[in-house]
């Protein structure tokens, strides 16, 4: 399926060129006078490291994973030379010469073509081991070469063209069901297109292949390398260019950890699913608008809405995910992502909404390094369709918590988001978990705020405290609350006494807020607490602190307000 809506995607979104031509990078264009006597080099490109391989070109194109395959007209300058590289084969490079001539002189006899009767008579008169003084100072035989005869690309001829693409149409050795098209045919044994983009993220320059089997293991039935997934060689070039055009485009292509995500649809939409990515306040704003203010943010209908999850090993590429749904229901099930991710500031404001990237990478230490595919491939699947969210990744913010000694915001809104998609009594909770929930009687919830309120209790009583109780207790006061939370308020008592002898205030605040905690707790600490309530715990810690900063920041203001007022 997922080829077939590449492929549909080549033929409906795409001006594709003719069979088996793509952009080329071509250093040299050898001028040749229609009887293919030699007028000259002309050097394209640069300097620069985007030109210094030259100008790109549509040519002729063929995937040489071994052995020798010429390109009709364009190739390397061991091909259509015959000038070996520094320390190369000279037997291979004459074998690759040979066979350029070769296919040059039988795409001349099939299309009679005067263009390439000039550069097969070119061709005939050079002598490839008497080239001295006859290339241009700064040839170098990995450059790609081309022929312009009389002003003319012989490469653009209809009938060059057609030559071509029957020369590469399948080995001719195996005919098959393809799997694409459904129509018994040639396949090849080789998918005649590379999918480039993947080098970021442990991809070969030379390019991946999504389709192959390079050991006995991988075949069966006599069938070798792609021929074990026959496919052919129209298909798979439409398809491998459509996933080359995606990954090409920044506004179909995104790089999440180690995958890279393409989204597409079956007809040109407004929809954005970039949003989850980098998102925007008034781009989120617009898109909950848009059920409710008649702005529409699709096209009503069931426009498809497609997206691929890939990574890459060396010369492999892997799916890491697939997704197929409509642009309606995508934008729906966006709408719930970022509903179920809203959390206030740590300041207790109002926040920007948070990336999928900054999202994933809160559970980990080192993300860039410890990130695997499995995570973001989740998290894009729960945006875009929906459905529960790997219990997963609440350990492992949890964890994170508990390592650091902190609740930072995304954590905390990637533990409720976790919650929000379980379903049951923790998406209800979810729903209530923006910011700070006072009425809230679940004693997990409450023993975070009662950490956070003994926080600031010490803060206020030891200005400049560099160690507080958190750095000191955060693991056992989220995990086994009955262990740490009797010493701790015992030992609150004479902070209270300080804080309220030199700010009677701010004492009389803090103590009435852990009052109203500890009568939400209960008459017990709970002993234990799974990892679930271990996240509700974390939730009440990162609410309270924000609340706190939030009140006092406020009342900064008045303050300052008052005095500016007064003077």
């Amino acid at each position: 399926m997922i080829l077939r809506r590449l492929v549909e995607y080549a033929d409906t979104r795409m001006d594709l060129p003719p069979p088996m031509y793509g952009e080329t990078p071509v250093r040299w264009t050898i001028r040749l006078k229609p009887d293919g006597e030699l007028e000259g080099f002309v050097r394209l490109g640069g300097d620069d490291k985007a030109t210094r391989r030259g100008m790109d070109l549509l040519a002729p194109t063929v995937v040489r994973a071994a052995g020798i395959k010429p390109k009709l007209l364009v190739d390397n300058g061991e091909y259509v030379l015959g000038v070996g590289r520094e320390g190369g084969d000279p037997k291979k490079v004459a074998d690759r010469h040979r066979q350029f001539v070769e296919l040059t002189r039988r795409c001349l006899a099939e299309t009679g073509e005067p263009d390439v009767r000039a550069v097969a008579d070119f061709l005939e008169a050079w002598d490839a081991g008497e080239h001295e003084g006859r290339l241009p100072e700064d040839f170098d035989p990995q450059d790609n070469v081309a022929f312009r005869v009389g002003g003319r690309e012989p490469t653009e001829s209809q009938s060059v063209k057609d030559f071509w693409a029957g020369t590469t149409a399948g080995d001719g050795t195996t005919n098959a069901t393809c799997l694409i098209t459904g129509q018994v045919g040639p396949v090849v044994e080789r998918l005649p297109v590379k999918v480039k983009g993947l080098t970021g993220i442990g991809g070969q320059a030379a390019g991946t292949s999504l389709v192959s089997a390079n050991a006995p293991a991988f075949e069966s039935y006599g069938f070798t390398a792609s021929e074990t997934s026959p496919i052919s060689r129209d298909a798979g070039e439409r398809f491998g260019k459509a996933l080359n055009h995606l990954l090409a485009d920044e506004k179909s292509r995104v790089y999440i950890g180690p995958s890279a995500y393409v989204f597409w649809t079956r007809e040109e939409s407004a929809f954005d699913p970039f949003l989850m990515v980098k998102p925007d306040a008034e781009s989120v704003r617009l898109l909950f608008q848009s059920p409710v203010s008649g702005q529409e943010r699709s096209e009503v209908g069931a426009n498809g809405f497609f997206a691929l999850a890939l990574s890459a090993s060396g010369g492999r590429a892997v799916v890491r995910d697939w997704l197929e749904t409509t642009v309606p229901a995508a934008e729906e099930n966006l709408r719930r992502w970022f509903r179920a991710q809203r959390m206030v500031s740590t300041r207790g404001e109002v926040a920007e909404p948070l990336g999928l990237y900054a999202l994933a990478a809160s559970a980990y230490r080192d993300a860039s390094k410890e990130m695997t595919p499995q995570i973001p491939s989740a998290l894009v699947r729960a945006a875009i369709k929906g459905g529960r969210l790997p219990e997963d990744l609440i350990a492992r913010a949890v964890r994170r918590n508990r390592s650091e000694g902190d609740v930072t915001r995304p954590r905390a809104a990637l533990m409720k988001h976790v919650m929000a998609y379980g379903g049951g009594e923790g998406a209800r909770m979810a729903e209530r978990l923006e910011e700070l929930d006072r009425e809230s009687r679940d004693a997990a919830y409450n023993c975070g705020r009662l950490l956070a309120e003994l926080e600031a209790l010490q803060r206020a009583a030891i200005p400049g405290v560099k160690a507080t109780i958190v750095d000191r207790y955060y693991g056992a006061a989220s995990s086994t609350p009955a262990s740490v939370f009797g010493t701790l308020m015992r030992g609150h008592t004479a902070h209270i006494g300080k804080v309220r002898k030199e700010r009677p205030g701010v004492g009389a605040a803090i103590q009435d807020r852990i009052g109203e905690i500890t009568t939400n707790i209960g008459s017990v600490f709970p002993t234990a607490l799974t990892m679930r309530e271990q996240a509700v715990f974390a939730l009440g810690y990162y609410h309270q602190r924000a609340h706190n900063r939030a009140e006092a920041k406020a009342a900064r203001e008045a303050r300052e307000n008052r005095d500016g007022g007064e003077s």
